[in-house]
């Protein structure tokens, strides 16, 4: 186990970090994990940084830090943490997010930035469980305002044709859990 936070030592940053935050062996399960345990069905991207190297050691070689970001269904494409060490890929932040079936938008995305160098693992599981939270919070909004029925709708005198109606939570025909659009 290491000792956190790391005290300005940029070359033991690793991804170990993220193993004693979430006990799941890889980004693909984390992301498995937060889709099937929040009820907004939450997404995740994963942003790693990694030295690229151009050119050859006798020819113009090069090495420059760089960023990318892997959503969702690619993040398998990464292995293990494990795997990323090896290939010298360093997870910098997570981003949360969820679509909202039946309307054309989703949440705000939400980046969880990690700070080896500053805190706890555990303290970045709290901050990123609370993004997760706030995620869920703005879903379950837009869900109640855009998700009423036809009895909601006409609770509110709305025309479906015309709007989405919120939900009502007194509705007799809904229950006052909406309708799927």
């Amino acid at each position: 186990m290491q000792d956190y936070p790391i005290e300005n030592d940029l070359d033991q940053l690793n991804n170990r970090y993220f193993i004693e935050a979430f006990p799941v062996v890889s980004p693909a399960e984390l992301y498995r994990q937060v889709y099937k345990h929040t009820s907004c069905g939450a997404y995740l991207s994963v942003t790693i940084e990694y030295t690229k190297v151009s050119g050859t050691c006798f020819d113009d070689y090069h090495e420059q830090i760089e960023q990318k970001t892997i959503n969702c269904d690619d993040l398998p494409l990464l292995g293990t943490w494990q795997d990323m060490d090896q290939r010298g890929e360093l997870v910098v932040s997570f981003t949360v997010g969820s679509i909202v079936e039946g309307v054309d938008y989703g949440t705000e995305d939400i980046e969880v930035i990690a700070n080896q160098l500053e805190e706890m693992p555990t303290e970045f599981r709290n901050r990123f469980d609370k993004a997760l939270q706030e995620v869920e919070k703005e879903a379950e909004s837009i869900w109640n305002d855009t998700h009423g029925c036809e009895s909601c709708a006409n609770h509110w005198g709305i025309d479906l044709n015309e709007e989405f109606s919120p939900i009502w939570t007194d509705c007799p025909d809904c229950k006052g859990s909406g309708t799927t659009l």
